[in-house]
């Protein structure tokens, strides 16, 4: 019987890498996070803290501490430490400051995690079931891409998902626990800002002294979502945003009249401008709308 050596070693190199690759696939499916939007463009991810019972937050990567509504502060073991002023868009309130034993989107887990205790009105206005705001004392630990267009947020235990995407390498200058990266802005004048990426906001946010720069033309004002309900904010309109090697045209800005109290450089980023966004915490960069590689 005449053996074909050749072809044997390629049916076996053929059939070690449909192994591999069904792996990959098995890896990728474990680290996926499904999500739905609200509102048309806030994610709603569900939690669990090591029990079957699930919890829906909104992930904000803008927010510096996770927030947990008072309805589960028992459910999840909340343990207060101390209260502290906090500053927002529409104003500051005292709030309880503690930690919970532990909080896992999928696979993905953080043990001990800082959170804040208070209630969510706005929020809970949108989404009855919404029960907290996933912020950066979760998400720094990990790298990730979140999809709109499949709707999945996937955390990588390696390079997984970095492995297999192309794009601009955009650095993230971390700035009390916040995101910030460069960008240029043109409407009747231009600016280069420095503006907190943010899962969070429906609408690019460029603050007093970034719209007065800019000298942005004004439209009607607008109600807009935040922690404590909806405020009115005065909107302007941007003509071009460029950050990296992306440039979105025609954009709306919502322009609070009074800045925050908090560090958040120029504004607010959505990421909502973008059909996909890689995060790489442990490098220091972004990836806006990622291509996949071809081989």
């Amino acid at each position: 019987m005449n053996i074909n050596f050749s072809l044997l070693r390629s049916i076996r190199v053929a059939l070690i890498g449909l192994v591999v690759t069904a792996a990959c696939r098995n890896l990728q499916a474990e680290s996926d996070v499904h999500f739905r939007l609200i509102d048309g463009n806030l994610i709603v991810i569900a939690l669990n803290s090591g029990s079957r019972a699930t919890f829906d937050f909104l992930l904000d990567t803008g927010t510096d501490t996770t927030v947990i509504d008072p309805s589960i502060a028992s459910k999840l073991s909340f343990v207060p430490e101390d209260r502290i002023e906090v500053v927002s868009l529409s104003g500051s309130h005292s709030a309880s400051r503690g930690s919970i034993p532990t909080l896992a989107a999928g696979p993905s887990r953080v043990d001990n995690v800082q959170v804040l205790l208070q209630e969510l009105p706005g929020l809970r206005r949108l989404d009855s079931h919404i029960a907290g705001i996933l912020g950066q004392s979760f998400l720094s630990h990990f790298n990730y891409l979140v999809d709109y267009r499949r709707q999945v947020v996937r955390f990588e235990s390696e390079n997984e998902v970095l492995d297999t995407i192309d794009g601009e390498h955009v650095a993230i200058e971390s700035r009390d626990h916040r995101m910030v990266v460069a960008s240029e802005v043109q409407s009747r004048a231009s600016a280069n800002l420095r503006l907190v990426l943010d899962s969070g906001a429906d609408s690019l946010v460029l603050l007093h002294t970034a719209s007065q720069t800019l000298n942005l033309p004004m439209q009607s004002p607008s109600l807009q979502l935040v922690q404590g309900g909806q405020v009115e904010m005065k909107t302007g309109r941007v003509n071009v945003l460029t950050v990296g090697s992306e440039k979105l045209h025609q954009i709306t800005a919502i322009l609070p009249d009074v800045d925050p109290g908090v560090p958040m450089g120029d504004g607010l980023l959505p990421t909502i401008l973008f059909r996909a966004v890689y995060i790489n915490n442990r490098d220091g960069f972004v990836v806006f709308n990622p291509r996949t590689r071809k081989n």
